[in-house]
């Protein structure tokens, strides 16, 4: 369990940033991209206690690229979310930049399904100028599903989080 000022700043941390840096394996060797991401809340008939619908980290990808073809090959990946860099403005070292590791499975959402519609809208809010990428056929959207997140609050304030803490912290449930 995480702290009051701790829970707030992994939130802000979460829902401020637009971009994560996302680990695939391709061809069985690291890689490392970049996505755009929107945070939705799932159905609570996907949460194991039937009630709080968990966190899901969406983004919206093209089968063109190489991290596409890595989620569908293997759909474990890791997401990292940083906050801003002290070398633009912010002050202080970059060791301690707040930042979460979220290990995930990735999920790809077929149009016909149940949750298309509020996943899509969930993303075109954050991302309306993305709407035209919706008619191509090579794009799909996915869903990380967390398993596990690490937070990096600072110097000596790190903390691993179960999918059931960072969807308290990041949904205020």
């Amino acid at each position: 369990m995480i702290d009051t000022d701790t829970t707030r700043l992994l939130h802000s941390l979460v829902t401020t940033r637009t971009i994560a840096a996302l680990a695939t394996l391709h061809q069985g060797l690291p890689s490392a991209s970049m996505v755009p991401y929107a945070i939705h809340r799932g159905t609570g008939s996907d949460a194991p206690d039937h009630t709080l619908g968990p966190l899901l980290v969406v983004t919206h990808v093209s089968r063109l690229s190489a991290h596409t073809r890595d989620m569908l090959s293997v759909p474990d990946v890791c997401l990292l979310i940083t906050g801003p860099d002290p070398a633009d403005g912010h002050g202080g070292m970059p060791q301690a930049v707040p930042r979460v590791a979220i290990q995930a499975r990735a999920r790809f959402v077929d149009r016909d399904a149940a949750d298309h519609d509020a996943i899509r809208d969930t993303y075109l809010a954050r991302f309306p100028d993305t709407a035209g990428f919706f008619g191509f056929a090579d794009f799909s959207l996915v869903v990380f599903e967390p398993s596990t997140a690490r937070l990096v609050a600072g110097f000596a304030r790190a903390h691993s989080l179960s999918p059931a803490e960072l969807s308290r912290a990041i949904l205020g449930d």
